[in-house]
C-alpha cells in the first residue's frame, strides 16, 4: 500500500515537472544543439549548401586579438563588480537591519529604484555626469580649478565609468537579498554567542557569514552570468574605447556583425566560447562556495 502511494506521488511529481522539461527542451536544449551544429559549418542563411569547416570558426575567433582582449576585459570587470557588489551590499544590508521599521522600508524602496531602470537609461544618467564638456562632475572640477576628466577616452577612467554604473544599477536588488538573508538568521544564535563572550568579529565570521553562504552563492552566480554578457552600458558609455580597453565580447560581436566582418557561424562560435567561460567560472564558484543547509536545518 505504501509502495503504491509512493509511486502515485512520484507520478504526480513527474507530471507537474513535465511542462517545464518540455519548455526547457524546446527553448534551451534544441537551440543549443543547433548552435553547436552550425558552429562547425560555414553557415550562410541564403546558401543551400553548407560547408563543414570543423573548428575553423572557433580558431578564427580565438585568433582575433580584439575578441580575446574583450574576454579579458569583461573578466576583469566582472571580478571587480562582483566582489565590490557583494561587499558593499553585505555591509549596507547590516545598516538597513539596524534602522527602525518605517525608515528601513523607505530606504529599501529608494535603493531598489535603480534596478527598475534599463542599462540604457542608467548610461544616459551617468553620461550627463561624466561628459567631458558640460558633465556635472567636470563642471564641478572646473569650479575648483581642476582639469576635467576624459572619462570616455582615458585608459584608467573609461573602465571606471562602466564599473560604477553597473554596480549602482544592481546595488538595491543585491542589498535586499542580503537583507533577507540577515533577518532570517535566528537571533538566538547571537544571544548564545554573547553569553559565551563572543565579540562582533566572532559573530560575523562564525554565525553571519556561514549562514549567508547560500546567498553569497546565489548573488555571485547571478552577477558573474549577467556581467560576462554586459554590452548596453559599455556601448553607451564608451563604445569600447579607448583602444578596445572597454570592449566586451557581446559588444565586439555587435560591432563585427553590423560591419559584416564576421559570419553567422563565427558569431555562434564566439557566443559558445563566451558560454564556456560563463559555465567554467560559475562551476568554480559552486566548487569554492559550496551551498549548504542552515545551521538549524
Amino acid at each position: 500500500m505504501l509502495k503504491k502511494r509512493l509511486n502515485e506521488e512520484s507520478l504526480t511529481a513527474y507530471l507537474m515537472l513535465l511542462p517545464s522539461f518540455i519548455m526547457l527542451t524546446i527553448f534551451v536544449v534544441i537551440p543549443l544543439i543547433l548552435a553547436f551544429h552550425r558552429s562547425f559549418f560555414d553557415y550562410r542563411v541564403y546558401d543551400e549548401v553548407q560547408k563543414f569547416v570543423g573548428f575553423d570558426n572557433f580558431i578564427y575567433v580565438l585568433k582575433n586579438e580584439v575578441f580575446v582582449k574583450s574576454v579579458i576585459n569583461v573578466t576583469i570587470f566582472t571580478l571587480i563588480i562582483t566582489v565590490a557588489t557583494i561587499v558593499i551590499s553585505f555591509l549596507f544590508a547590516h545598516v538597513i537591519k539596524q534602522l527602525n521599521k518605517r525608515l528601513g522600508s523607505t530606504v529599501r524602496i529608494i535603493i531598489y529604484l535603480p534596478f527598475l531602470l534599463s542599462g540604457v537609461v542608467v548610461s544616459v544618467i551617468f553620461t550627463l555626469l561624466t561628459t567631458f564638456n558640460g558633465g556635472l562632475i567636470n563642471e564641478l572640477l572646473k569650479i575648483i580649478n581642476l582639469n576635467p576628466i576624459p572619462f570616455d577616452n582615458s585608459a584608467f577612467w573609461a573602465p571606471i565609468s562602466i564599473i560604477v554604473p553597473t554596480i549602482w544599477i544592481g546595488f538595491g536588488y543585491n542589498t535586499l537579498v542580503m537583507y533577507a538573508g540577515l533577518i532570517n538568521i535566528p537571533k538566538e544564535y547571537y544571544e548564545a554567542a554573547s553569553i559565551d563572550g563572543a565579540n562582533a568579529l566572532d559573530k560575523l565570521f562564525r554565525i553571519t557569514i556561514p549562514n549567508m553562504k547560500n546567498y553569497f552563492v546565489l548573488l555571485t552566480v547571478g552577477l558573474v552570468t549577467i556581467n560576462l554578457q554586459m554590452f548596453d552600458i559599455p556601448m553607451m558609455m564608451t563604445n569600447g574605447a579607448p583602444a578596445n580597453k572597454t570592449m566586451t565580447p557581446v559588444l565586439y560581436l555587435i560591432h563585427s556583425r553590423s560591419n559584416g566582418n564576421i559570419s553567422d557561424s563565427q558569431i555562434l562560435a564566439a557566443a559558445l566560447l563566451v558560454m564556456v567561460v560563463i559555465v567554467t567560472i560559475n562551476s568554480l564558484v559552486f566548487k569554492t562556495l559550496k551551498s549548504s543547509k542552515s545551521m538549524d536545518a
